[in-house]
């Protein structure tokens, strides 16, 4: 390709920020990445690598989808935090390259040695560390090196999984699952609390109530002692029960934190009520998982999806259509068509885990879910691609 016609690709307003190709990569990714889960839950389709197909659903919808929008949102959020230019261009088309080959090499039916699939893998998330790290430490901002550290135990996280997978050690590899699934909640539950008061006091004009600094120190404080516990792997070790008590804990201090933000008040307002209902995912997927261990008929994977599917799924599916208005010099308002979106993905949690729980993994309750997600990412696809790929206004 020819040095011109280079620079006029990697000009195009799609590499602009980090948040417009990751957006759609990962929404068109999530909705490919679940078919073909449906597919092998009906037995259509037969895996041939030897990772077993459930720790290859749980690590690309973890590492892939959720994965790339939490760096597209990222590097997108540093440039404001910072003032400094984010990641665009040429750098931004090897971010994306970096993600790309990593699921490629992770597709079942594809056959890569063991280390080079780790390498692969781990680049984009290597890349998107050291970029975010540089930004935040030239101006100091100690407020947000959290999201460096939670970016770089992501690392050890992917990584640990694929050497697990190496020797066999399958449970190993779904704990680091799950220590995944509680580090993405814990960004939730840092982010969420200081953009959802924040916006909703912003678009409703109503003032925001004084903030507790204590409940909010302590909520967060409760869910860092649950991502340490499952980090560690110390969820064998500890008692259930105290496990449990743990988890109502959190779930408490994260429902009473949440409960102070006038939902009442953004029921007009699909960009705002979309983000509390999923943020409201994060104690009911707390209270879940401790009835769980206090030996309730929920299995750990049931409760997680409440996390994963209702709270990851709407608030990611509500935080793209928001940052993509506001970062492409647009209104943010919502289309009646991304309403629907709303409803749909805060729908398909549900189903996933109580339908799912209740008719004993039902593949009715399996594909109404997985087809109720789809629904609601291709309405996102087919709202914002055109928006992802035009000039900014104004």
């Amino acid at each position: 390709m020819p040095i011109k016609s280079c620079r006029a690709f990697f000009s195009q307003p799609v590499f602009d920020l980090a948040f417009r190709p990751l957006f759609l990569l990962a929404s068109l990714f999530g909705i490919i990445a679940l078919l073909y889960w449906g597919g092998v839950w009906n037995g259509w389709v037969n895996p041939s690598n030897a990772l077993p197909a459930t720790l290859w659903h749980g690590h690309e919808m973890m590492f892939g989808f959720v994965g790339a929008v939490l760096v597209g949102f990222l590097l997108t959020a540093v440039q404001t935090w910072t003032g400094l230019r984010s990641i665009y261009g040429k750098q931004c088309a090897l971010l994306v390259g970096c993600w790309l080959v990593g699921r490629i090499a992770m597709w079942p039916a594809v056959s890569l040695p063991s280390w080079l699939v780790l390498l692969l893998d781990s680049s984009f998330f290597i890349y998107a560390a050291i970029f975010l790290a540089k930004l935040i430490y030239q101006k100091k901002q100690t407020r947000n090196y959290f999201a460096v550290l939670v970016l770089l135990l992501l690392i050890f996280t992917n990584i640990n999984f694929h050497l697990s997978n190496q020797l066999q050690q399958f449970e190993t590899a779904s704990n680091s699952l799950y220590s995944a699934v509680f580090l993405i909640t814990l960004m939730m539950a840092v982010i969420g609390g200081r953009i959802i008061p924040m916006f909703t006091a912003n678009t409703t004009q109503i003032p925001a109530r004084p903030r507790w600094i204590w409940l909010d120190r302590t909520a967060l404080f409760s869910v860092w002692l649950i991502v340490a516990v499952f980090f560690l792997q110390l969820q064998t070790w500890i008692p259930a029960g105290v496990l449990a008590v743990m988890l109502v804990i959190s779930a408490c201090l994260t429902a009473i934190r949440c409960a102070c933000w006038r939902f009442f008040t953004t029921l007009s307002h699909p960009l705002l009520w979309s983000l509390h209902l999923s943020y409201w995912c994060i104690p009911l997927g707390f209270s879940l998982l401790a009835y769980h261990y206090a030996g309730g008929d929920i299995s750990m994977n049931d409760a997680l999806h409440t996390l994963t599917v209702g709270g990851m799924g709407g608030l990611i599916l509500s935080m793209m259509s928001r940052v993509s208005l506001g970062h492409t010099g647009r209104p943010i308002i919502a289309s009646s068509k991304i309403k629907i979106a709303f409803i749909c993905v805060l729908i398909a949690g549900l189903v996933r885990t109580l339908m799912f729980t209740i008719f004993s993994a039902s593949l009715l309750s399996l594909w109404l879910s997985i087809l109720l997600w789809v629904l609601a990412y291709s309405i996102f696809l087919y709202q914002y691609t055109p928006i992802l790929f035009a000039e900014r206004k104004g």
